[in-house]
């Protein structure tokens, strides 16, 4: 009889994990692959950009596209490049305040690319993109002024990090 009741809670156990598991991978089936912005802004654009608006107004954040990244390059604008791995849980924890931050900044001379990295969305332009700043993980923050890297940052940030470096970018 103990026999009988170990296996009936062995499978119980084992059953109740499966499904949890099938749960949760419904639950995130039906998050969009290509996170959009958090509110009513998802597929808004602005006005001289080809991409998908993330966050931000006078101070766009963007999904990555090759063409949006070049023209931004082109003007000598502060370009934040965000590398996001839709997998990554530190990633997923500061979009909130990335977008946030794009939502205060006011700087026209300023615009940020998420660019996916090592993922399910990753594109050739991505992957190319991340070869060359030799981007070593996911959340990987690099800063560029007139086309040239002006910073780095691993670390998780805030709103806060985020206007203290596009704005230690501009002087």
């Amino acid at each position: 009889m103990n026999k009988a009741i170990t296996i009936l809670i062995i499978v119980l156990i084992v059953g109740g994990i499966g499904i949890l598991l099938v749960l949760n991978s419904n639950r995130n089936s039906t998050v969009p692959q290509k996170e959009q912005a958090t509110s009513s802004e998802a597929g808004r654009k602005v006005e001289g950009y080809q991409g998908n608006v993330l966050a931000g107004n006078s101070s766009p954040f963007l999904e990555f596209n090759k063409a949006d990244y070049e023209k931004a390059k082109s003007e000598g604008k502060i370009i934040l490049l965000d590398f996001y791995a839709n997998w990554c849980p530190v990633c997923r924890a500061e979009a909130p305040e990335l977008h946030a931050g794009f939502d205060e900044l006011n700087n026209p001379n300023a615009v940020g690319f998420r660019v996916n990295f090592n993922d399910s969305d990753t594109d050739s332009d991505e992957q190319a993109l991340a070869r060359e700043f030799n981007i070593p993980y996911q959340h990987t923050k690099v800063i560029l002024k007139n086309g040239v890297e002006v910073s780095r940052s691993n670390e998780q940030w805030t709103r806060d990090d985020l206007a203290n470096a596009v704005n230690s970018a501009q002087k």
